[in-house]
């Protein structure tokens, strides 16, 4: 997913519209927030964490999409992307390790 997207998602956590609220309930300017949609900018690492708070998720994957986004070389993004993909299966098996629990809970009720 690309950083924008998280941007999009946490507006609708937040139930707002605006480019403008969503800057400033992140604690950034609405130029930075512009540069973002622009494409002038990425998301630096404090506002990513901002963002993952609102969207309940590990900042590790706003991180690692921002640092995809700006690699300056092919190297840096298949690191990254490494990055990312590791975080992904290392979540799949987290689910996987909690999924059975509950469904044993619903068998139970």
């Amino acid at each position: 997913m690309k950083s924008i997207e998280y941007l999009d998602q946490a507006k609708r956590r937040l139930g707002i519209e605006s480019d403008y609220a969503l800057a400033k309930a992140l604690g950034i300017t609405h130029s930075a927030m512009s540069n973002y949609r622009a494409g002038r900018s990425r998301i630096d690492d404090s506002v990513a964490v901002k963002v993952a708070q609102v969207l309940d998720i590990n900042p590790m994957e706003i991180i690692a999409a921002a640092n995809i986004e700006r690699a300056k070389t092919d190297e840096m993004r298949v690191m990254w992307s490494g990055v990312m993909e590791k975080f992904s299966m290392g979540f799949e098996a987290l689910l996987c390790q909690v999924t059975p629990c509950f469904q044993m809970r619903k068998t139970r009720s």
